[in-house]
């Protein structure tokens, strides 16, 4: 077998090796997918053969490890980009408008009765509440679901409501609320766990559509950046078990999966799940090991944690408060002053006991302070040595309002926080009317990462888009254009270095994941790495924001080119 690299990257490469600093080397070699060595350029250069492949990097051009989204939900994110997209109505009539131009577009091309879905809407600053019956004037006749803005209430239409058997006699599941009128019927909003009532019944993407749709989406993530995500569930992560995920496990077996993605597993999902023998890191076994390509084909699905839901949103008021909201007076929740615990400790308790027997470990939405205490006690209860065992790190999603008494406990426990720094860009407002001062203590980062906690960044497309950069760049500068030039940083005090913010992106998730070598660009790790624009400054601040507008010119998954920017001369 010979030992000449196929291929050799030389500049300026950041390493990420170690537990600190940008661990800059001048040239890397990888054969079979793997980096085999790095260092010094006078020490890698001279390892090329005749059919090795070099990639000489511009001086102002910079390598690092590509990133891994910690909360991307694939599946929906990729299937969402043939939905109705309401993220720009700014109130109610806008976004009836552009339901009845999509009603209006189904009606020219034959479809008089078929389901009409999307997302992206969202009631802060409009000046009334959606109802089923604003849907069905603007398109009468027509199964309409739209989710809001953070995928925690749902929008249906009279037509909806009626193909779902939502009536004034449909009770409240456990963890959900039937939006109701005066009159106690259902007026359309369904709040948490209602979202699932009768869903069965909304038409699914074929297995041929979902696998397209994935295709499609990663070849957008590569041109991020991006070569893996952790998708937090939503369908079974086994061909046996059913569901889109059963999509990926596929293009896995086939060889034709371009990313690497950890699968989730829902609660309602957790009893199946065990009884076909599903367990966290469990993966593909090649039929022939020796094989790179089969090998590489194979490492690239792996089952991921169980997703439990602690609460719900600040948009939705549902997020579970030590205090009341700010603004419960005037803007009444669906579940209260202080929002609502979606389930008890004891039971998130015993899930995550039943889940870890089974060697399945465990992810906790909770993003108000009340709901990551519940979580934090929880996992405590189950026992750190019991968790630290299991072969993927326990971890609360979101985390968005942390009491400071409980900011220590996450490194004690061995609890990961995986958080979406890009969401404060969009909830700051909200946050404020919502929370008040407790805002300055919203998105801990800072703090947290001075306690020893284990970060790992995401999006949670596709409630934010995937482009992992704004999140990084929020990260550091605590600010986003979009609230105008003489906009105050937020809580300036939790900001992270830049340091800590990339390694939050491309260390962190693969630390969850409980993979040493992941997220870096040492030997033996997969050569997985995309090549920027350096930024042109030399302060934290000014990096960031050349971070911020970042559009990769290269991106490798296991040294193979998934993305390369026209004119990038390799």
């Amino acid at each position: 077998m010979t030992t000449t690299p196929d291929l050799i990257v030389l500049g300026r490469i950041a390493s990420l090796s170690g537990e600190a600093g940008f661990g800059w080397v001048e040239g890397l070699a990888v054969r079979d997918g793997r980096i085999v060595a790095s260092g010094a350029r006078h020490e890698i250069a001279p390892l090329a053969g005749g059919r090795t492949r070099t990639i000489e990097l511009a001086p102002d051009q910079i390598a690092l490890p590509s990133v891994t989204d910690a909360h991307l939900h694939l599946v929906a994110a990729a299937l969402a980009a043939d939905e109705v997209d309401l993220e720009d109505a700014r109130s109610l009539p806008a976004a009836l408008e552009i339901v009845a131009e999509a009603h209006a577009a189904r009606l020219r091309h034959g479809d008089r009765g078929g389901w009409l879905l999307g997302h992206g809407w969202a009631t802060d600053g409009w000046q009334a509440r959606p109802t089923a019956a604003d849907l069905e004037r603007v398109a009468p006749g027509r199964p309409i679901a739209l989710w809001a803005h953070d995928h925690h209430t749902r929008w249906l239409s009279e037509t909806a409501l009626s193909a779902l058997g939502i009536a004034a006699s449909t009770a409240d599941p456990a963890g959900g609320i039937v939006g109701r009128d005066p009159d106690g019927r259902p007026d359309g909003l369904l709040y948490e766990h209602a979202t699932q009532i009768g869903a069965a019944a909304i038409p699914r993407a074929t297995e041929a559509a979902t696998k397209a749709a994935i295709l499609r989406y990663a070849d957008r993530l590569a041109a991020l950046g991006v070569t893996g995500v952790h998708d937090p569930g939503g369908v079974a992560p086994d061909a046996s078990l059913g569901g889109g995920f059963a999509a990926i496990r596929a293009m896995a077996a086939e060889g034709g999966l371009p990313l690497r993605v950890h699968v989730g597993i829902r609660d309602e999902q957790l009893e199946a799940a065990i009884a076909a023998g599903v367990r966290s890191w469990q993966g593909l076994a090649p039929d022939h090991p020796g094989a790179p390509d089969e090998r590489r084909a194979a490492e690239r699905y792996r089952v991921g944690w169980l997703k439990l839901f602690g609460d719900g949103s600040v948009g939705s008021r549902t997020a579970a408060l030590l205090e009341p909201y700010d603004d419960a007076a005037e803007r009444p929740g669906p579940a209260g002053p202080i929002g609502s615990l979606l389930e008890t400790r004891q039971w998130l308790t015993e899930q995550i006991a039943l889940a870890a027997e089974a060697g399945i470990a465990t992810m906790i939405h909770a993003i108000g302070d009340r709901a990551v205490r519940t979580a934090l006690d929880a996992f405590e209860a189950v026992g750190v040595s019991r968790l630290a065992a299991l072969p993927l790190m326990p971890r609360i999603e979101h985390a968005q309002l942390i009491h400071p008494d409980d900011r220590p406990r996450f490194a004690r426990l061995g609890v990961a926080a995986s958080m979406q720094p890009v969401q404060l860009r969009s909830d700051e407002a909200t946050m404020q009317r919502a929370w008040g001062e407790r805002t300055s203590r919203a998105f801990p980062l800072g703090s947290l990462a001075s306690t020893g906690a284990t970060l790992a960044f995401g999006t949670d497309a596709p409630v934010e888009p995937p482009d992992p950069w704004p999140g990084i760049a929020m990260a550091v500068t605590r600010r986003a254009p979009e609230w105008g030039a003489d906009a105050p940083p937020s809580s300036p005090g939790e900001a992270m270095t830049l340091e800590q913010a990339l390694r939050s992106a491309t260390v962190g998730p693969h630390r969850l994941a409980r993979e040493a070598l992941g997220g870096r660009l040492i030997a033996g790790a997969p050569a997985d790495l995309v090549v920027i624009a350096a930024p042109p400054h030399d302060d934290q601040a000014g990096a960031a924001e050349g971070l911020r507008v970042a559009r990769p010119l290269l991106t490798l998954l296991d040294g193979e080119e998934r993305h390369r920017a026209p004119g990038f001369d390799r």
